[in-house]
């Protein structure tokens, strides 16, 4: 052999391709060489993959973990110091303990509705009814209850939080584990002037592949207003907006 032998290991072989002057060991180690390069390729190709897949969930945990934060906070602002609670009691219990009073509450009250009923007011919407009508989940429904501090999460998990009160969109691949949020503005549904009452908005939270609006994506953590029969599109979902 002479200089223009390659190495693989301390084995030496010919350079180029076999041909008929090469001696079996040589065939072999040049075969097993040809194994190694080719092993060695698709490991890098599987390390990078594994690498991408595990940056985008540490992104889904600390978005979610962001979500946590921020919903605590504002639930420690709802509280005030325990004012919260004694307006629960309140509202819970309405009644005086002087029973006039309590007369008088129940004739006020049946005069507003009374009100209400000529106005031709009706209640303010309190629920989202979600329609999936594109995608991995067609023809799937979901009734979500959004509260102030209490947003309906959307996304691939399949947590608590999605399954019971929210949207566990899991067969669709393009979804981020945690894609987006339904929130609501306005309080507890009650009646108000003019027939208005809490605004629902719909909130992409810097999912991965976005969502789309009128062909338009939407900037992560911007507020969408939610209009009955609108059609908003996750990952490979069209999500029809019915607003009850």
């Amino acid at each position: 052999m002479d200089e223009s032998f390659s190495v693989a290991g301390t084995t030496k072989f010919p350079s180029g391709e076999p041909n008929n002057e090469w001696t079996i060991e040589e065939l072999l180690h040049w075969s097993l060489d040809q194994y190694h390069n080719k092993a060695m390729e698709q490991t890098s190709q599987n390390i990078a993959s594994l690498q991408s897949q595990c940056e985008k969930e540490c992104e889904d945990v600390m978005t979610l973990h962001s979500m946590a934060v921020d919903m605590a906070n504002k639930g420690s602002s709802n509280d005030g110091g325990g004012g919260g609670n004694s307006r629960e009691e309140e509202n819970l219990n309405p009644q005086s303990e002087n029973s006039d009073d309590a007369g008088t509450t129940d004739t006020i009250a049946a005069k507003s509705t009374t009100t209400v009923a000529a106005a031709g007011i009706k209640p303010a919407s309190s629920t989202i009814e979600i329609l999936v009508t594109v995608g991995p989940h067609t023809s799937s429904k979901y009734l979500l209850r959004p509260k102030p501090g209490t947003p309906c999460l959307v996304g691939r998990s399949k947590g608590k939080k999605f399954v019971k009160n929210g949207l566990s969109l899991h067969k669709d691949q393009e979804i981020s584990t945690t894609h987006g949020k339904f929130v609501v503005e306005g309080g507890d549904g009650a009646v108000v002037a003019g027939g208005a009452g809490p605004k629902f908005y719909f909130i992409d939270v810097g999912s991965t592949n976005g969502s789309v609006y009128n062909g338009v994506q939407l900037e992560p953590n911007d507020r969408l207003l939610l209009v009955d029969g609108m059609e908003l599109k996750v990952g490979n979902s069209v999500l029809k907006i019915m607003l009850g």
